[in-house]
């Protein structure tokens, strides 16, 4: 009891002190409620910048390896010997040598060093280490051997993200000049090598959905039909493709070329709405994208391709010209050339076309462009009168791209010069079952606004209109 009377006696007296402190508190929970209530909703927003900033970083840098994981890397690990030969040691690392000196001229292509290839060899490393070691997506290897004076390379080509093998071939040489048979071997290898790494992005982009894939992902994508199979709703899903990828980056030149040259395609195939507005479209996409990168390969193929068909040859052919200074080995853009040089410059266009498409078969006979450069050669065949190669090209083309309807077209003009008229016949109404908007007429418009001059335009229509087919324009 004391204790109590002991306690009550002190609060007695200190009255005044718990009075102040308990208005203090109150006066405290007061100010506490109130910051909360003012402050919490901006710290909530804070909260949430953040938490975007972050969300925005780790998506700006899943771009980024989007876009690297398709660019970035070859691999080449040095050519196997399988013969005892001391010289064939110094054949193998110079094909291998061959190879990284010409890929470092790719602009898309980070190739391994010398050195760091020098490092493994096909038949000692596995190709997942060398890949993972090296960071690289695609490992090229392969091995050689001799026979008195002939030797056999084989190479082969993996994609070791998608764990397979994608292309592999034997090459056979006489042994005249080592420098120029490495040489030969190491251009062959890289031809093709360098059109099955851009048909394997392609195909990694079309397996992914459109979320999944930055700008650079939707122009592969968009790429992906025209390398395996041409069709009217593939350009107009292209087109599509490419818009989304200017929606994400603005300032991205590759898909606004890219853009032109679908929209140059529409008007070629004649799946345009409006061809004047589809020009003009094409037309501003193409300068733009030029301007802000003329030194680029893959916008000066499209411009080239873009111009070929908006008629301006002459920068056409220059483009592509300098595609090709830049990257020689650039496959893709001799093919293109070839066709503007056929329809531009004359017979000796023409001739040079037909050289340019043969020296791609040679290096590259298998290369996912091989139908276009069939039908480009038909149509060179064609300008230069030669009725039968034209025919032996394009239905060869058709066979493995069975809806690039221009060669149809081609094909009845080569047979209306025959004076076989039924045949003719035949070949129009299966283009107008692929594709029934190209008519006679807007095809002969088509090659009048390309061609140089009236004798390009007789040498591509003077059988339909010999046959009845198309009246003169």
């Amino acid at each position: 009891m004391n204790q109590f009377s002991l306690l009550v006696e002190w609060l007695a007296e200190n009255e005044s002190a718990l009075s102040a402190l308990a208005a203090i508190a109150v006066i405290g929970g007061i100010c506490y409620g109130a910051l909360r209530y003012v402050l919490t909703p901006l710290l909530q927003r804070r909260h949430a910048q953040k938490t975007k900033l972050v969300t925005l970083g780790r998506t700006h840098e899943k771009q980024r390896l989007a876009e690297n994981e398709g660019r970035h890397s070859l691999a080449v690990m040095l050519f196997d010997t399988l013969s005892t030969n001391p010289d064939d040691e110094f054949l193998s690392s110079g094909i291998t040598s061959e190879i990284i000196a010409h890929v470092t001229m790719v602009p898309n292509i980070r190739v391994s060093s010398r050195l760091s290839s020098y490092r493994f060899k096909t038949g000692l490393d596995d190709i997942q280490e060398v890949a993972d070691r090296l960071n690289a997506r695609f490992v090229l290897s392969g091995s050689l051997q001799r026979s008195g004076q002939k030797i056999r390379v084989i190479a082969q080509l993996c994609d070791v993200q998608r764990d397979t093998e994608i292309w592999a071939r034997t090459y056979k040489r006489d042994i005249e000049d080592l420098f120029e048979v490495q040489t030969d071997i190491a251009r062959c290898i890289l031809g093709t090598v360098l059109g099955e790494v851009k048909l394997a992005q392609t195909q990694l982009a079309l397996e992914s959905t459109d979320h999944q894939l930055d700008a650079w992902g939707l122009v592969q994508k968009a790429y992906h039909f025209w390398f395996s199979a041409f069709s009217q709703q593939g350009v107009l899903d292209a087109c599509d493709y490419l818009r989304q990828a200017i929606e994400i980056d603005e300032n991205y030149s590759n898909a606004k070329s890219a853009l032109a040259m679908m929209l140059a395609q529409q008007m070629a195939v004649s799946i345009c709405e409006d061809y004047e507005a589809c020009a003009n479209e094409a037309r501003s996409l193409v300068e733009t994208a030029y301007q802000k990168a003329p030194r680029d390969v893959e916008v000066l193929e499209n411009a080239g391709i873009a111009w070929l068909h908006l008629g301006e040859g002459r920068r056409a052919t220059l483009a592509l010209r300098s595609a090709i200074s830049i990257t020689p080995l650039n496959l893709v853009a001799r093919g293109y050339l070839a066709l503007a040089l056929t329809v531009t410059a004359g017979t000796k266009g023409a001739e040079e076309a037909i050289e340019l498409i043969d020296e791609n078969f040679n290096i590259a006979p298998k290369h996912p462009s091989a139908p276009y450069w069939n039908f480009f050669k038909g149509m060179a065949a064609q300008r230069l009168g030669q009725h039968d190669l034209t025919i032996e090209c394009v239905q060869t083309s058709l066979s493995e791209q069975p809806e690039w309807i221009h060669s149809y077209i081609v094909m009845a003009n080569s047979y209306c010069m025959l004076d076989n008229k039924a045949a003719a016949s035949e070949a129009l109404n299966n283009a107008a079952q692929v594709n029934p908007f190209l008519t006679m007429e807007r095809y002969q418009q088509h090659m009048i606004n390309t061609t140089d001059g009236e004798d390009t335009n007789q040498a591509f229509l003077g059988g339909l209109r010999k046959q009845g087919f198309v009246t003169s324009a």
